[in-house]
């Protein structure tokens, strides 16, 4: 039985013989399996042709300029197909079984996600640089006071050394760093790799960041050692500390609340002047912070602006960052993926993109606010004066911001919404407002397009883009077969088993597709899995079900880790839906590699397209037994693929279709054109 495959991404910058000892270090490991991807940084030090010369097995990517190193990892990722990615510094020796022991580790031990190791000095004392804690305002507080200095490696005053810790057991950490980093690529994609606006220091602790918010636990593992000789490719010591504190600085912005952030950024400015002034106090021939202090401006703001101060030129393949309050951004993401795949594929291209805030939309520059489901957002709750406020404070600040150029995105996932929420007057209000102010819609089919268009006319003079709801691979933990999962379950292993899956609400039609099932006489189970609401629906499921030993129910709310669960015991999944525009109910059932069955409505077809009819059936009108029986035959006919082709639904893909959809409507706005309109009251 073979291995898993491992492709290690070295990032290359005028470091060519410093770089062919680090990889003449892996290909001493000789371990079947891995593959080198090196991308070089445009060097001028002849470093392709040497290290081709030197390895001819190694895969070369040419960048052609200097992408730093965020954007380099990403770029050798993109052409790696290997079950791991392991990021190696150039300047780094691995020592003889290491690379084994980490990848040994991982599989092992599945849910951390990111996996480190010990890095040590040439005369082998330990380097603490493998990992490090996270930042707190403690910690910056001591910083800035000089207490981390003074007390070095204190777990009190220093705690993002992670005390005198010699990284020699096991243990989990806030922080990997990038100079030995291990990920299953599956898990790298579900983290959503490097974010591309930092060009150097800081990417890798954002990077854990976003892997701890997806519920990974980074660790140390003590057997996998490197030497690492650090800075081989950076600049003099004053320019490298300038590029350490934009990587601290855009840390701060993108992970901690903006007021938070700030402060944050204030205590790095007084540490670096602390220290600039005891050089200068002491007559230190030394000036690395006196030119940090200097050049402040250069790094204060983060980057990619920092990027631009610091290297004078504009950041390559990076557009000028588009910022964007979206809502939902982030805070939906346990409960759906979707928003958070899609502002994570955006960050990674350089828009700057937080959960919508009132108060921040008045008083921070935003280039596009989108709004995804309007009447959750603003009609939520029982109290019609909430609404009302809501509507009036958000429809307010946006008018206030309109001459800073700020433009309304709507996304409509569908024409109407599923429950009627709040008053009818005050839904009127809802919609009156939303029409007169979008500047442009997203739909995610052509159908969508025309469907919201029949709908709402006052839409036809509004530009509108089509981008695909994305997939859901990487965001849950496939991968258990069927009869694992049915013997979790408690399913016979050898029955069809037919899958309904998800929240249950009326449109959904589940009474339907139980009666309907209920009238076949197939060697079947039929499993329900869903909290059900309102009440009286789940009063009709289990009405409908009648204690049918075939009829399995579990009406409950499913977490994340079980949903994956039901989806593997499934040789069909069903969705009888009444009306549908889009579903990402499909794409999480196509996700998990079960072929489903659709009606025929909205954009079925396209999604039909998008996948191929081996992964999506359509069926005309109300679902009929024949439908079900003919569905069933054809889920577990044999030929069908292992798993489904989703590179139609591409996240990054689509990030890059939504900017240039921003950008169109930025460039078509109303409001840049004429002043204003009045906007209707809520009445």
């Amino acid at each position: 039985m073979t291995g898993p495959t491992v492709d290690v991404i070295v990032v290359n910058f005028n470091t060519r013989e410093r770089t062919i000892e680090c990889l003449d270090s892996v290909r001493d490991q000789a371990i079947p399996g891995v593959r080198v991807i090196v991308v070089d940084n445009g060097s001028a030090d002849g470093s392709l042709a040497a290290i081709g010369a030197a390895h001819p097995g190694v895969t070369l990517v040419d960048a052609g300029e200097n992408l730093g190193f965020a954007r380099g990892v990403n770029r050798g990722v993109a052409v790696s197909d290997a079950d791991y990615v392991l990021l190696l510094n150039p300047d780094a020796t691995v020592f003889p079984g290491s690379l084994e022991a980490l990848v040994d580790f991982a599989e092992a031990h599945p849910g951390h996600g990111v996996y480190g190791g010990r890095t040590v000095r040439a005369d082998g004392a330990l380097d603490p640089s493998s990992c490090w804690g996270a930042p707190t305002l403690w910690s910056l507080s001591c910083y800035a006071l000089g207490l981390t200095t003074a007390f070095r490696h204190s777990r009190l005053f220093d705690p993002e050394s992670l005390g005198r810790w010699q990284r020699d057991t096991v243990r989990e950490v806030p922080v990997i760093t990038g100079c030995l980093l291990l990920a299953r690529r599956a898990d790298w994609d579900r983290i959503g790799g490097m974010d591309e606006r930092f060009f150097l220091y800081g990417e890798d602790a954002e990077f854990s960041a976003r892997a701890r918010r997806r519920g990974f636990a980074p660790v140390v593992v003590p057997q996998a050692v490197i030497q690492h000789d650090v800075g081989g490719s950076t600049a003099s010591s004053g320019r490298k500390m300038a590029m350490v504190m934009a990587g601290k600085v855009t840390y701060l912005n993108l992970v901690w609340h903006p007021a938070t952030a700030l402060a944050g950024n204030l205590l790095l400015q007084a540490g670096a002047g602390i220290r600039a002034a005891l050089e200068r106090v002491t007559g230190s021939t030394r000036r690395t912070w006196r030119d940090v202090w200097r050049n402040r401006r250069a790094w204060r703001r983060g980057y990619p602006d920092a990027e631009r101060t610091l290297f004078g030129r504009t950041p390559a393949n990076v557009p000028s960052p588009l910022r964007v309050q979206a809502e939902p951004a982030f805070r939906t993401e346990r409960a759906n993926p979707y928003n958070g795949r899609l502002y994570r594929a955006l960050q990674r291209r350089g828009a700057r993109v937080t959960d919508l805030n009132y108060w921040h939309l008045l008083v921070e520059p935003t280039d596009v606010v989108h709004l995804h489901w309007p009447d959750l957002s603003f009609l939520s709750g029982s109290r019609r004066v909430i609404h009302a406020a809501r509507l009036a404070w958000f429809y307010g600040a946006l008018r206030a911001v309109r001459a800073r150029g700020t433009v309304l995105v709507w996304t409509v996932h569908n024409v109407s919404s599923h429950e009627e929420r709040s008053s009818p007057r005050v839904r009127r209000a809802a919609e009156r407002l939303l029409l007169s102010s979008v500047d442009g819609i997203i739909a995610l089919t052509e159908d969508g397009v025309d469907a919201a268009r029949a709908a709402y006319p006052r839409l036809r003079e509004v530009p509108a883009a089509v981008t695909p709801h994305g997939h859901y691979r990487g965001d849950y933990a496939f991968g258990l077969s069927r009869a694992q999962a049915r013997t979790r379950l408690g399913l016979d292993p050898d029955r069809p088993v037919v899958v309904a899956v998800g929240q249950l609400r009326p449109y959904k039609n589940i009474p339907h597709l139980i009666t309907t099932f209920r009238s076949l006489d197939p060697d079947a189970v039929l499993l329900v899995a869903g909290k059900a609401a309102p009440a009286e629906l789940e009063r009709e499921v289990r009405a409908a079900a009648a204690d049918d030993p075939r009829v399995v129910l579990d009406l409950r709310f499913l977490p994340d880790e079980e949903l994956p669960v039901v989806l593997a015991a499934a040789d069909l999944v069903v969705l009888p839906y009444s009306r549908i525009q889009n579903s990402g109910s499909a794409i999480l059932a196509a996700s998990a590699d079960r072929p489903v069955l659709v009606p025929d409505l909205g954009a079925m077809r396209e999604l039909q397209t998008q996948l191929s009819d081996q992964w999506v059936r359509l069926y005309s009108g109300d679902l009929e037994p024949d439908d079900l029986a003919g569905a069933l035959a054809w889920a577990t006919a044999e030929g069908r693929p292992e798993t489904a082709d989703l590179s139609a639904l591409d996240w990054d893909e689509i990030a890059a279709r939504t900017l240039a959809a921003y950008e169109d409507f930025r460039e078509r706005s109303r409001w840049r054109r004429q002043p204003a309109a009045k906007e209707p009251a809520i009445s």
